[in-house]
C-alpha cells in the first residue's frame, strides 16, 4: 500500500496544496477550483492505489470562507469526470485569521474493494503521463495522466495496480515498487511529477492489448531487470 492508512476495511488518503491559488502572494497563480481538482485527483488516485473507492471526504480550507464553494466544485469535477456520485464534503474553513497565501487539504475515506490478486512480478508495468510540476501542469494538461481512462481500466481490471508518482519523482517510486531491480524509462526519472502527472500502472498479463487501446498517449512500457 502506498501513501494510505488502513483502518479495518477502510482506507484513508490525503493530499494538500499551499501557495497555489487566487491570493496575490501565491507562488503559482491558478483558479481555486483547479487547485482543488488537482489535489482531490491525487487523493483519489491514492485510494485506487489501495484498491478502495471513497465514501467520505474531509476538506480543510485555509483560504477563507469565500474559497469553500470553489474548492468543493473542484472536488466535484473529479467525480463528474469518472462518473461517480461525489460523497458529501465535510470539514472547516479558517475564517478567524486572514491568510496571505492559499492552502487546502483533502482527505478521503474509502472502502476496500474485492479484486483479483496478482504478484507484482506477474503484472506488465507501464508509465502513463509525463513528469510535470507547477506551471507546466497548467500549460500542458494534455500530458498529464488522465483520470477517466485510469479509473475505467481499473474498474474493468485491465489495470490491476495504480501507483501514483508525485513530488519525489519516478526514481523514488521505482525503488519503492521494484526494490533493487533495474528499471529503464525514457522519462526524466529524477524530475518531480507534481500532482501525480505520471502514474505507474500494473497491467493484467492477458489484457495488455486492451490497455494499449485505452491509453493512446504517453503510455510507455517499462523494462525491468534484476541486478
Amino acid at each position: 500500500m502506498r501513501n494510505a492508512v488502513r483502518i479495518g476495511g477502510l482506507i484513508a488518503t490525503t493530499d494538500n496544496a499551499a501557495a497555489i491559488g487566487e491570493k496575490p502572494q501565491d507562488v503559482v497563480a491558478a483558479p481555486d477550483k483547479l487547485t482543488a481538482y488537482l489535489t482531490a485527483r491525487v487523493t483519489f488516485l491514492e485510494q485506487l492505489a489501495a484498491n478502495a473507492i471513497p465514501t467520505h471526504i474531509l476538506l480543510a480550507n485555509f483560504s477563507g470562507d469565500d474559497a469553500w464553494s470553489r474548492y468543493v466544485a473542484g472536488i466535484e469535477q473529479v467525480f463528474d469526470e469518472i462518473g461517480l456520485v461525489r460523497p458529501r464534503v465535510a470539514g472547516s474553513s479558517e475564517s478567524n485569521m486572514p491568510t496571505l497565501q492559499s492552502g487546502l487539504s483533502i482527505t478521503m475515506i474509502g472502502e476496500i474493494q474485492k479484486r483479483a490478486v496478482f504478484e507484482r512480478s506477474e503484472l506488465i508495468w507501464y508509465t502513463y503521463g509525463l513528469p510535470l510540476v507547477g506551471n507546466e501542469v497548467l500549460e500542458q494538461p494534455e500530458n498529464v495522466a488522465q483520470l477517466q481512462p485510469i479509473f475505467d481500466a481499473w474498474q474493468e481490471e485491465i489495470v490491476q495496480q495504480v501507483w501514483p508518482v508525485g513530488s519525489k519523482g519516478l526514481q523514488v517510486e521505482f525503488s519503492r515498487l521494484f526494490g533493487d531491480e533495474k528499471v529503464e524509462s525514457s522519462l526524466d526519472v529524477g524530475k518531480t511529477a507534481g500532482p501525480c502527472a505520471v502514474i505507474i500502472l500494473g497491467v493484467h498479463p492477458e489484457k495488455e492489448l486492451q490497455a494499449q487501446n485505452i491509453f493512446t498517449r504517453n503510455f510507455e512500457k517499462l523494462c525491468i531487470t534484476t541486478g
